[in-house]
């Protein structure tokens, strides 16, 4: 394949506060911090599988790794070093929960809400432009010896042909846990579409939270990839209840499996084996499968399974595709496979039809991939009652003023009188816990915006 490259951009800084402490999206200032001995955090990488089979190693030469108390990660001071390996990582070797150490060193007893490590591209196989990147995440160090795990979804992080300029860009996705807090779900995903129960490899297993009944809230915590004998694992996953997704998008005419409550605990293993049933539960149907975003310029492919009757696939089906709003998106379909261009930024419902039968996907036009240059969130002040919640929203832009969309956005109140109760992407709900006053802070990739809290 052609060479890889890079395009350099000033990484985000991701919140993982809540999954450090479990049950904790806040510091409470009851607690503050006591002048006891410092941490010994160890330093660990992991890596979520990664989707492109032509790619044989990721290798990245990791500089450092440090720690700030501080969101706002465009400052370059108030770092902590905690580890400096200065050596290569191949981070396709480091999946299915297999980790490396990073390094290990002192942290002192505060709240940390950033960890940085610091990548030489010009010793990493996939190069960026410039030589340094600086990738802040997020963690808490308590009174105890650490692991801090930094699970960085490389799958998630490098997209390839985005844009439509033969490259992968680089628009990172990590979260920074605590090891001693997290749990690991495992199991096997199979199909007897054949009549016989057989593994179904190459599946994607995502991780969600979010509201069960209500798919637009759901946000994506982890993902997994089933090897070729149907087994996956998603490892460091906090203590909590989730949603879980399991489809194979090669394989149209299998349904994906949603699984809701799946709880997770600390030190343990829960194990979820998937059977992904034939589409259309034995009817006729028409299904869409494939990506759900592209970037102005760039294409992807999607794909339509069409059953019979009896619920049996149709060999070259004949299927005519649409798009909502050819503006934001056009598309070119050739029988069940389809081709669609982003042309602008927004949204476009993209719908297969054969037929009597028909299936629509909504598709999202990213617009930029300029770094965030700026955060706004929605309102900028708000007076909550004891009690109540509400909600808030986030705008990023770049330099150019362009509104972007499809970037890790984490969220941070600064004082327990306003708590977060939940967070999907650029919104959060939170309650007043207390009356006093709270700063609620969004950051994505080191530029932070807040709002001012008041709680009667």
């Amino acid at each position: 394949m052609e060479a890889l490259t890079m395009l350099r951009r000033v990484l985000p800084a991701l919140t993982a506060a809540a999954v450090l402490v479990p049950g904790a999206c806040y510091q409470d200032d009851t607690t503050a911090a006591s002048p006891s001995r410092a941490s010994v955090a160890r330093v660990l990488l992991t890596d979520a599988p990664f989707p492109y089979d032509s790619v044989a190693s990721v290798n990245v030469y990791v500089v450092s790794v440090s720690a700030s108390t501080d969101p706002d990660t465009s400052d370059d001071g108030g770092w902590e070093v905690v580890a400096e390996p200065r050596r290569r990582f191949d981070l396709l070797s480091l999946q299915q929960g297999t980790t490396a150490l990073l390094g290990e060193g002192q942290l002192s007893r505060k709240l940390y809400r950033a960890i940085r490590v610091v990548i030489d591209a010009g010793a990493s196989d996939i190069r960026w432009a410039d030589a340094l990147v600086e990738e802040p995440l997020a963690l808490i160090a308590d009174a105890s010896d650490v692991e801090i795990v930094i699970d960085w979804d490389v799958g998630r992080s490098f997209l390839y042909n985005y844009y439509g300029t033969g490259e992968f860009t680089l628009i990172p996705w990590l979260r920074a846990v605590h090891r001693a807090f997290t749990g690991t779900l495992a199991g096997t995903v199979t199909s007897n579409h054949t009549g016989t129960t057989q593994p179904i490899a190459n599946a994607n297993v995502g991780v969600y939270g979010g509201d069960p009944s209500r798919p637009a809230t759901w946000y994506v915590i982890a993902t997994g990839r089933s090897d070729a004998t149907g087994f996956y694992r998603v490892s460091f996953l906090g203590s909590g209840t989730y949603i879980v997704r399991v489809e194979q998008p090669d394989y149209p005419y299998l349904a994906r499996s949603t699984i809701s409550g799946v709880v997770i605990a600390a030190g343990d293993t829960t194990t979820l084996p998937v059977s992904l049933q034939e589409a259309g539960a034995g009817g006729a149907f028409l299904q869409i499968s494939g990506p759900t975003s592209v970037g102005v310029g760039g294409s992807i492919t999607l794909f339509a399974a069409v059953g019979d009757a009896s619920g049996d696939p149709v060999p070259n089906p004949t299927v005519s595709w649409t798009t909502s709003n050819a503006s934001v998106a056009d598309v070119l379909g050739i029988g069940d496979t389809a081709s669609v261009t982003g042309r602008a930024p927004g949204l476009t419902t993209i719908t297969a039809t054969s037929g009597t039968l028909r299936d629509s996907v909504t598709i999202e036009v990213t617009g930029s991939a300029a770094p965030v240059a700026s955060v706004v969130v929605q309102p900028g002040s708000a007076e909550v009652a004891v009690g109540d919640s509400a909600g808030f929203t986030v705008v990023l832009r770049d330099a150019a003023g362009n509104v972007l969309s499809g970037r890790p956005v984490s969220w941070f109140s600064t004082d327990s009188a306003f708590v977060i109760e939940g967070s999907f992407g650029t919104y959060v709900l939170g309650r007043g816990r207390r009356v006093g006053s709270a700063l609620l802070q969004a950051t994505s990739e080191g530029k932070t915006g807040q709002a001012t809290i008041t709680v009667h």
